[in-house]
């Protein structure tokens, strides 16, 4: 009975609620770049061991909420083959050393640790040389070019530059190495500050131009039309 007098009460009439603000919805671009990888016969996938992954799935520092990764780059692995021969070399030499008989008049522990740290610079060699490929990436979203590289341990520098800023992005493949593994130079010009942004030595370059060059004119459309 309580519910039956609650519900014949005389309320004053609620004022209108105001619309609630648009959120941002990015839906059409994953659609989009759906598209635009189709177009450009590309899917999903993670290949070159890492070095060309296409729509990864993952954010960066400074992503905006509507943006989208459609590739990540980085080298070739073949890149990495100067400095791991220069590591193995590093290794092979103190026993190359000892052979030779050289150090025969050193006592035997000076010898255990002078092996000892020339191991240690060795591997923190190789270790810093495989940090620099693996985190100096170059990224392709639906809004701009991010460059990402790591100098040392100490620095890092990123490198921005929207798509609707870009001029006449081409791909370069010199040499018969490169041209057997499909790797090369990605060079973009563009109308801002920085003149150009560049990957050095990356997977299928020419397809990467197509990727940008199909999401520079779907983002032109969208400006257009006023979305």
């Amino acid at each position: 009975m309580p519910d039956v007098y609650i519900a014949h009460k005389k309320t004053p009439p609620s004022p209108e609620k105001k619309p609630a603000p648009p959120v941002a919805d990015n839906r059409w671009w994953k659609e989009v770049i759906g598209k635009v990888l189709n177009d450009a016969g590309e899917q999903p996938r993670r290949a070159v061991g890492g070095a060309y992954c296409v729509y990864p799935g993952i954010r960066f520092i400074n992503q905006q909420q509507d943006e989208e990764i459609v590739l990540l780059l980085r080298a070739h692995p073949i890149t990495n083959l100067g400095w791991i021969l220069i590591t193995l070399a590093m290794l092979v030499l103190p026993t190359l050393l000892l052979a030779t008989g050289m150090f025969a008049s050193v006592p035997g522990k000076f010898i255990l640790v002078g092996r000892f740290v020339w191991y240690v610079m060795a591997f923190a060699f190789a270790f810093e040389k495989f940090l620099y490929w693996y985190y100096s990436v170059f990224l392709v979203t639906n809004e701009r070019l991010v460059d990402i590289d790591f100098p040392n341990f100490l620095q890092r520098e990123v490198t921005f530059a929207n798509l609707n800023h870009i001029e006449e992005p081409e791909s370069i493949i010199r040499g018969f190495i490169r041209s057997v593994l499909r790797y090369g130079d990605v060079n973009v010009t563009t109308a801002s500050e920085r003149p150009s942004i560049e990957a050095i030595g990356v997977p299928y370059p020419d397809k990467v131009v197509d990727i940008i060059n199909r999401l520079a004119e779907e983002l032109e459309k969208r400006r257009e039309r006023g979305e």
